[in-house]
């Protein structure tokens, strides 16, 4: 399997957690305990791509109604996914595979929204790991191609 390093792109990552717990008469529980590892990648070369992606939210939904958002003709894709971009060709040429579409899908519903800013990718996956992330491994060797 290919790794970030086989890549030539520099990993920085972050362990994330965030909990919520509920004060009920001097009695503390705990609500919830999400563990995340944040990747901020540094790719060998620029990407031409600036671009974030994240759940969409029935906000995004109405805004698409004044604000035009790439569409890729993958249904699920587009209800799941709300694109930002100042890159429309080049992130429209980038979403044209199936495989990166839902390896996107995949980052953005499990771990959070995932932002490309040319040679930088930031990203997130479940849990707290000291490995590559083999989702975001496929989504940045499209981005270098």
């Amino acid at each position: 399997m290919t790794s970030f390093a086989d890549l030539g792109v520099q990993v920085q990552r972050s362990f994330v957690t965030n909990r919520s717990s509920l004060n009920a008469g001097g009695l503390n529980v705990s609500l919830s305990n999400e563990q995340t590892t944040k990747y901020v990648l540094t790719l060998p070369r620029p990407s031409p791509i600036r671009a974030s992606f994240r759940k969409e939210s029935w906000g995004d939904a109405l805004v698409k109604i004044f604000k035009k958002e790439i569409q890729t003709g993958d249904a699920e894709f587009d209800k799941l996914i709300y694109i930002s971009t100042d890159t429309t060709e080049e992130t429209t040429a980038f979403l044209r595979s199936p495989e990166l579409r839902n390896a996107l899908a995949l980052a953005v519903d499990t771990g959070g929204p995932v932002e490309i800013d040319a040679a930088r990718v930031t990203a997130y996956s479940i849990g707290h790991d000291n490995k590559d992330d083999p989702t975001l491994v496929r989504i940045v060797a499209a981005l270098l191609g």
